[in-house]
């Protein structure tokens, strides 16, 4: 049986990095980005690293580059992982 990944690393893989989207208007309330097809609600109230809407505001950074950075809300899944974890693929939280 494979091992179950990671609920964020699973999403900073498939997805842009946070903060450097190109987000194009699908609908009337979802963009869209053209490179990643990550959904974003235009309300600006999506996760910043899945799709799930956000509940909390925050900033990720990541340690690699720290010019990187993009700021906005976690869902829940997201914010609990980043609590259990100092980085994750080299991306850290600030609240």
């Amino acid at each position: 049986m494979p091992v179950q990944g990671s609920w964020v690393e699973l999403w900073l893989g498939r997805y842009c990095a946070p903060g450097t989207h190109s987000f194009q208007q699908l609908r009337m309330d979802v963009r869209v980005c053209e490179r990643c097809l990550k959904e974003e609600l235009l309300s600006g109230a999506t996760c910043l690293v899945c799709t799930i809407p956000g509940e909390v505001g925050a900033t990720l950074r990541h340690a690699g580059n720290p010019g990187q950075s993009a700021q906005g809300l976690l869902c829940g899944s997201c914010l609990e992982e980043f609590g259990k974890r100092y980085a994750i693929k080299g991306w850290t939280i600030r609240l």
